[in-house]
C-alpha cells in the first residue's frame, strides 16, 4: 500500500532489528505471552515501525475470548475424576497454549499505546485489507510459524479485511477455524454474493455471527482510533478530511477508477455498536460513522450507494436510537451535508433511490430509555466556527495550493423548496409513528439552516433568505409539527416531544432571522 509507505517514511520510523524482533518472538515460541507484551511495551518507539506480525499476535491474544463458565467446570472435573489420561494430557495442552484474560488485557493496553507512538498507517500493516484492483487476485502466504501463537494469528492476515476479525466466532478457544472465508474474488454487482449473505444482520433471532464479537470491542476501538488518526494527518496535509486507510478496508469496484461503494460490514459494525446498552460501544458506533461520512465527503465513495445504505438502516431504528445518532453525531461541515441528504432520502424526496438495490433494513433493539435531547439542536445555533473548520472549499483551495488533486466532493444541490415540500409530505413511518420523520423533518431543517450559514452570500439560496423572512418556513413548520394534527394518533409524550421539537425549531430560525 503505497500510502502506509510514504507516511511511514516521512515519520522516520526504521524496520525493527532482527535482535529486537528475536527477543520478542523468543517470548512468544515459549508461550510466554505476557513477557513477549512487555518487551514489546518496553522496545516500543516512535523512531521504530513495528513488525507487522507481532501486531497481529496483539491483535489475536485480544481478541481471544476468556474460558466460560462451562470451561471451568470441565476443567475441575477433569482434575477431580478418573477420565481418560490423554484427555486430561490434552486439556492440559491446549490450557497451556492460550493466552490468558491477563494477557488479553495486556495485549490490548501495549495496542493502544502503540496507537499513541507511531504512525497509523505503520500499524495498519498489519491489517488485512483489499487490493487497489479489483481484478488482481489476492496472493494468500503459505508460509508456517514456529510458535502456536504466529501460526493462530495467520488468521487475521489471510482474512479479507478489518471487519472479518471483528465478527462472533473468528477467534475461538476451540481451535476452531475461523468463520471468514479466505479472499477470494468478488461477484458481479448484480449477483447476490457471499458478502451480501454474511455482513447483513437480521437482528438477535438472525443465524448469521454478530458484527463484532463479544470480545472484540477493545480491537474495534483501537481500529477506529487509527482511523481518526489517519484522517487528521490527511487534513493537515490539505485534502478533505478522510481516512486512507479506511477506504482500503472497502472493496474496490470491478469498473478501474470506479468509486468504491460496498460499505454494508463497516455498517453493521456502525450499527449494531449504537444498539447496545454500554454508552461506551454506542460511541464506537457514532465514531465509525462519523469515518464513514468523512469517507462519503469524498468521490472516493460512492455516495448515492452509501446513502441507500444508511437510509435502510437508520428507517428501522426505534426513535430513541434515532435521536441519539443525529443528535451525538460531530457537528462539522460534512456531516451536515449528510444530515440534509439522509433526511431528504428516508423521508422520500431522494433522486439517488434508482441506483443499487436497498439493503433488507436491520431489525433494530430499542435502547434503554433516555431522555429526548431537543437541546441539540440548540446547540447547532454556535457550531458556525465547528463547521468552517470542515469546509470542503477551503481544503480544495489548500490541496491546489500544495499541488495535491482534490477529492472533495460536490454534493447534490437541494434548494429551499425542496425543504419547504418535505416538510409537508405527510407524517408517517413503517412503524406507524409520527415521531420519526419529525425528528428527521427536524434534523432536515437545522443543518440546511446552517450549511446556509456557512456559505457566501453569492452560493447561498435567495429563495432560503425568502422564505425565512416572509413567514413561509415558519409556517410549514408549524404545520409539519402540529400535535394536534399529527397522523396515527401519537401518545402524550410523543405530542410533547412534538411540541418541545416545534418551540426548539421555531427558536433557531429567529436567530437566523437577526
Amino acid at each position: 500500500m503505497a500510502v502506509t509507505q510514504d507516511v511511514s517514511n516521512r515519520a522516520g520510523e526504521k524496520d525493527l532489528t532482527i535482535h529486537l524482533r528475536g527477543l520478542v518472538e523468543t517470548c512468544f515460541e515459549e508461550n510466554q505471552y505476557e513477557a513477549a507484551i512487555a518487551t514489546l511495551d518496553e522496545i516500543r518507539s516512535s523512531k521504530s515501525k513495528p513488525f507487522p506480525p507481532h501486531i497481529r499476535q496483539l491483535i489475536y491474544i485480544a481478541l481471544y475470548p476468556p474460558p466460560s463458565i462451562d470451561d471451568e467446570v470441565e476443567e475441575e472435573v477433569l482434575k477431580l475424576g478418573p477420565g481418560s489420561p490423554s484427555k486430561l494430557l490434552s486439556r492440559r495442552q491446549k490450557t497451556s497454549v492460550a493466552p490468558s484474560p491477563r494477557a488479553s488485557a495486556a495485549a490490548y493496553d501495549v495496542l493502544m499505546k502503540y496507537a499513541r507512538t507511531n504512525t497509523p498507517a505503520s500499524l495498519a500493516c498489519a491489517l488485512p485489507s483489499y487490493p487497489e484492483n479489483a481484478n488482481v487476485p489476492p496472493v494468500n502466504g503459505s508460509r508456517t510459524e514456529d510458535s502456536y501463537i504466529a501460526h493462530e494469528a495467520l488468521r487475521i492476515e489471510r482474512a479479507r479485511c478489518c471487519w472479518e476479525i471483528l465478527k462472533e466466532g473468528f477467534v475461538r478457544r476451540d481451535g476452531g477455524e475461523a468463520i471468514s472465508s479466505p479472499r477470494k474474488p468478488r461477484a458481479r454487482r448484480t449477483t447476490r454474493s457471499r458478502d451480501d449473505d454474511d455482513d447483513g444482520w437480521g437482528g438477535e433471532d438472525s443465524e448469521s455471527p454478530a458484527p463484532v464479537s463479544e470480545h472484540a470491542w477493545g480491537v474495534l476501538r483501537w481500529i477506529i482510533t487509527l482511523f481518526e488518526r489517519d484522517e487528521a494527518e490527511v487534513e493537515q496535509g490539505g485534502q478533505v478530511r478522510y481516512s486512507p486507510l479506511l477506504l482500503v478496508q472497502i472493496p474496490p469496484s470491478r469498473a478501474e477508477r470506479a468509486a468504491r461503494w460496498e460499505v454494508d460490514m463497516p455498517l453493521d459494525a456502525a450499527f449494531y455498536a449504537l444498539q447496545q446498552n454500554s454508552e461506551a460501544r454506542r460511541s464506537l458506533g457514532v465514531r465509525l460513522l462519523a469515518l464513514l461520512i468523512n469517507l462519503g465527503s469524498t468521490t472516493l465513495l460512492d455516495f448515492p450507494m452509501f446513502l441507500n445504505a444508511v437510509s435502510a438502516r437508520v428507517s428501522g431504528l426505534p426513535v430513541e436510537a434515532l435521536e441519539y445518532l443525529l443528535s451525538v453525531l460531530p457537528i462539522t461541515r460534512a456531516t451536515a451535508q449528510f444530515k440534509v441528504h439522509l433526511c431528504k432520502h428516508t423521508l422520500g424526496g431522494s433522486s439517488t433511490s434508482g441506483k443499487g438495490r436497498p439493503k433488507p433494513q436491520a431489525r433494530a433493539r430499542a435502547l434503554p430509555r433516555r431522555r429526548i435531547r431537543t437541546e441539540a439542536t440548540d446547540v447547532s445555533v454556535d457550531a458556525d466556527t465547528t463547521l468552517s473548520s470542515q469546509n470542503p472549499s477551503t481544503s480544495a483551495q489548500d490541496a491546489a495550493t500544495s499541488g495535491v488533486p482534490s477529492v472533495a466532493r460536490k454534493y447534490p444541490a437541494i434548494s429551499a423548496s425542496d425543504v419547504l415540500d418535505l416538510l409537508a409530505i405527510p407524517n408517517t413511518s413503517d412503524s406507524g409513528s409520527a415521531v420519526q420523520p419529525l425528528c428527521l423533518k427536524s434534523e432536515l431543517v437545522v443543518n440546511y439552516g446552517l450549511l446556509q450559514q456557512q456559505v457566501d452570500d453569492s452560493d447561498r439560496d435567495p429563495r432560503w433568505i425568502e422564505v425565512l423572512r416572509d413567514g413561509t418556513l415558519v409556517k410549514a413548520v408549524e404545520e409539519a409539527f402540529d400535535y394536534e394534527d399529527v397522523k396515527k394518533g401519537p401518545d402524550a409524550e410523543g405530542r410533547d416531544y412534538v411540541r418541545r421539537r416545534r418551540d426548539a425549531l421555531l427558536a433557531v430560525m429567529s436567530l437566523w432571522q437577526m
